[in-house]
């Protein structure tokens, strides 16, 4: 196991390396990162630990999801054998997850759409897991609450949503390249037959959404939050706080296919995916075991569950 300070020193290294190459002072980069510029100077003298948001933020002003950058940390830190014995408490995480390829449907339509086999999308919930659980185990190491208990569930979905963007970027075997941040579409295409594609998440059986009804190919995860031993009940208050991705759908939608509306706790108006579009929309990836939806009800509304 990486002991956590090896791996802040490496990450806090990277970010140092990165910075340079981009030609950034601390001035610009703490600009680019909305952190007071005292900050970025003690991070980079090492003088102090980035807590995840802070990681967060220097990570997307450099051009990276906080994923890449902690992936690349942690395989230098191996490279240079900073792998010692674990401080305090550790995270249980249990052995490795084991994602079925039989969770995988309609492929057809993933190759069609995307051009997506169904080894890249079980490797990108791969990856999406992994350095969850990587993420997690450091900060038990610290003493710290896991990822869920330290930020609201809308900023946890976007983070899985930006492990599995990048995960499939990764996977992709050269169709697709990450996007800048926070820029539509979050997957841009790189040769035939990729397309522009889009990445939407939500929780349990929320539906899908964004700030506008943009037009294009989307593909869509929903997960729930279950226990570390791959345990799951339904119900918001046997919530646990492990991430466990239980569907993704790819589809082609217009603009009409949103509806607009005001939700409470978001900051205006929100595109939501319309029910109709959604059903309609080819189910690629399926979990059974982690559905928020009782077998009946599931039967009833997507008959392409089984």
């Amino acid at each position: 196991m990486i002991d956590s300070d090896a791996l802040i020193h490496e990450f806090l290294s990277l970010v140092t390396t990165l910075r340079t190459e981009q030609g950034l002072t601390h001035e610009q980069l703490s600009d680019l990162a909305q952190i007071h510029r005292t900050t970025v100077g003690l991070l980079q003298r090492e003088e102090r630990s980035p807590t995840l948001q802070i990681a967060n933020q220097i990570a997307n002003a450099l051009g990276y999801t906080l994923s890449e950058l902690i992936l690349r940390a942690e395989s230098n830190a191996q490279q240079k054998n900073t792998i010692r014995e674990p401080s305090s408490t550790v995270y249980n995480r249990p052995n490795k997850r084991k994602i079925k390829r039989a969770n995988v449907r309609n492929e057809e339509a993933l190759l069609k759409l995307t051009g997506l086999d169904s080894a890249a999308l079980v490797e990108a919930i791969d990856s999406c897991y992994h350095t969850l659980d990587i993420i997690d185990e450091q900060l038990a190491s610290r003493n710290s609450p896991v990822v869920a208990d330290l930020v609201e569930l809308a900023n946890l979905s976007s983070m899985v949503g930006n492990l599995l963007s990048a995960g499939i970027a990764e996977a992709s075997n050269g169709l697709y390249k990450r996007n800048r941040p926070h820029a539509y579409p979050d997957l841009l295409p790189i040769k035939k037959p990729a397309v522009e594609l889009e990445l939407k998440m939500a929780l349990e059986t929320n539906r899908p959404k964004g700030h506008l009804p943009k037009p294009g190919v989307y593909i869509t995860f929903r997960y729930v939050l279950g226990n570390a031993d791959g345990t799951y009940s339904r119900g918001k208050t046997n919530r646990g706080k492990t991430v466990w991705i239980w569907e993704a759908k790819i589809g082609k939608l217009s603009a009409s296919d949103f509806s607009l509306s005001n939700t409470e706790g978001d900051s205006g108006k929100t595109a939501v995916i319309k029910t109709d579009a959604f059903n309609s929309m080819p189910l690629v990836y399926y979990d059974q075991i982690f559905s928020p939806y009782p077998q009946r009800k599931n039967r009833q509304h997507y008959p392409g569950y089984n």
